[in-house]
């Protein structure tokens, strides 16, 4: 099993709290702790292919202040993908703050590290006519973490797990696999046993305005494995909060997209009424409305 984060994360550890609620939600469904060997999970860690250029344009925008109030965000984004739901209070209130004094060359500062962190992480992820190196660093951290799994499992079913910006890492790094765009040394590695694909918060939506007609989507390997029992398994899961902004559901697209996703599941995720707010969108990882039925659909395969 793979985790790819999505915007706002600066430390590896991010889905430490998600790997042990999934691991329990999956020996509680097999009801056997042997179980638990056969679960073998990764994180992909592409941050440190950003943050560089990230920190410099807010060191340069505004001189010292970013690394203060900025850097206060990215902490309690740190704490809520690690399971605390109590700073998702500090985190929403800090977004009606409109102006810090001492501070004169930007107003609603919490609002402006938002948009640095995802528009940012964005426009640093496109491939340009000049340049792919932050776009081919972020794949091999993913590349990385397949090797990983595959010095294990060579062969094992894939299911992949991937937040908001994370989502469309995920989709890209696995359909430039199935053209034949990358390197792989293991069926795993290929992407060929790729058979869960459950996508968090995902802007994956706008992504298809970049080649045009909503573009074309991934494909499951396993749906085609002629193991019937695999081929139940293989699932596109689209999990979605209707008060996270950055999330979208993709059957609607196109036709394609109808049949590739499977579902697009409208979740509440936060806690109280902060999950009724934009803040949604970085409290996906610990959710149990998250978390459970991924661990049933892979506990179904492993019994």
């Amino acid at each position: 099993m793979l985790f790819v984060h999505g915007v706002g994360i600066r430390e590896p550890d991010y889905a430490r709290t998600a790997v042990a609620q999934l691991r329990a939600q999956f020996r509680a469904a097999t009801n056997d702790e042997r179980a638990d060997d056969d679960l073998i999970i990764e994180s992909a860690y592409w941050a440190p292919a950003v943050l560089a250029r990230q920190d410099r344009l807010s060191e340069r925008t505004v001189p010292g202040f970013a690394s203060g109030w900025f850097g206060v965000m990215d902490k309690l984004t740190q704490k809520v993908a690690t399971g605390s739901t109590l700073s998702l209070l500090p985190l929403a209130l800090s977004g009606l703050v409109r102006h810090v004094p001492g501070i004169p060359k930007i107003h609603w500062p919490t609002l402006r590290w938002a948009v640095t962190s995802f528009v940012g992480d964005v426009v640093a992820y496109q491939v340009s006519p000049h340049s792919r190196e932050v776009y081919d660093a972020v794949h091999a951290e993913v590349a990385k973490a397949l090797a990983r799994l595959a010095e294990r499992a060579p062969d094992a079913p894939l299911f992949v797990v991937a937040h908001s910006l994370g989502s469309v890492i995920a989709a890209d790094h696995f359909y430039d696999l199935g053209k034949g765009r990358r390197g792989a040394a293991t069926a795993l590695q290929a992407g060929r046993t790729l058979t869960g694909f459950y996508t968090l918060g995902s802007p994956i939506a706008l992504w298809t305005q970049r080649d045009g007609d909503f573009a074309s989507p991934l494909q499951i390997p396993a749906r085609n494995s002629p193991d019937p029992v695999l081929a139940s398994a293989a699932e596109w899961i689209n999990f979605y909060d209707a008060d996270d902004v950055l999330a979208f559901p993709l059957k609607g697209l196109s036709p394609e997209w109808d049949k590739a996703v499977d579902e697009d599941r409208s979740v509440s995720v936060g806690a109280l009424i902060l999950g009724m707010s934009p803040v949604s969108h970085v409290a996906y990882w610990n959710d149990a409305a998250v978390i459970r039925p991924i661990a049933n659909s892979i506990a179904w395969l492993w019994n």
